[in-house]
């Protein structure tokens, strides 16, 4: 279960969201409450050791320093990465590098600092309706998940050498989790959509693609 210690249903701030509330496309008065809930049956598809346990928030905690030090590092490399490459260049306005800039800056501030609770997986949930709006697929986010936990692991390994596993791998859960909840959230909030708009329920929708999906199966050749 996700822990609602220090978490409290209120509405979204315009600073906390890629774009804000208003540039992101989210309705204002969605609060994180909903987005709890949705974390929460996420979360708990997760195998329990895949999933960030009490023990890496404390090692997170330990190393708050020392992450907070790569910052710059990791914001720089981060966009450095996006903009060189053009699928992803597209999703961004221009001149918005320093406005997203200082989103990551905030999320790394707020990850690195915890605490782990419902609000935070509650704010990860919601990046998915985020990424809907801004056309940032599940490829996209999965990928930089990736880069990110080589940035930390190398970070990691280069200032504690052999003593660098516990965080590297508190980290690599944290990805883990994190991108779990951004993934299934990104498709259900497709779904959902979807589901309006033909009037009918995200069930019958789940149910449709799974049997067009044994269909096309059937066609496929072993």
């Amino acid at each position: 279960m996700l822990s609602k210690r220090r978490y409290r249903s209120r509405p979204l701030r315009t600073n906390v969201l890629e774009g804000g509330v208003k540039n992101g496309g989210v309705p204002t008065e969605k609060s994180l409450a909903e987005f709890y809930r949705k974390a929460q049956l996420i979360w708990e598809q997760i195998p329990p050791p895949a999933r960030l346990q009490p023990r890496d928030g404390r090692i997170l905690a330990k190393h708050q320093d020392l992450l907070l030090s790569w910052e710059d590092r990791i914001v720089q490399g981060f966009y450095d990465t996006l903009f060189q490459h053009p699928p992803t260049q597209r999703i961004f306005h221009p001149g918005e590098r320093p406005i997203r800039e200082a989103t990551l800056r905030r999320w790394w501030r707020r990850t690195v600092s915890g605490p782990f609770n419902g609000e935070y997986f509650a704010w990860q949930a919601l990046v998915g309706l985020v990424h809907v709006k801004r056309q940032v697929s599940n490829a996209m986010m999965a990928g930089m998940w990736g880069w990110m936990v080589e940035r930390v692991s190398e970070e990691a390994r280069q200032e504690l050498g052999e003593q660098s596993l516990p965080l590297i791998q508190a980290f690599s859960r944290l990805a883990a989790s994190v991108s779990a909840l951004i993934a299934q959230s990104y498709l259900d909030e497709h779904l959902a959509a979807l589901a309006r708009r033909l009037a009918t329920s995200q069930e019958k929708l789940e149910e449709e693609a799974r049997r067009e999906a044994g269909h096309h199966l059937s066609h496929i050749s072993p």
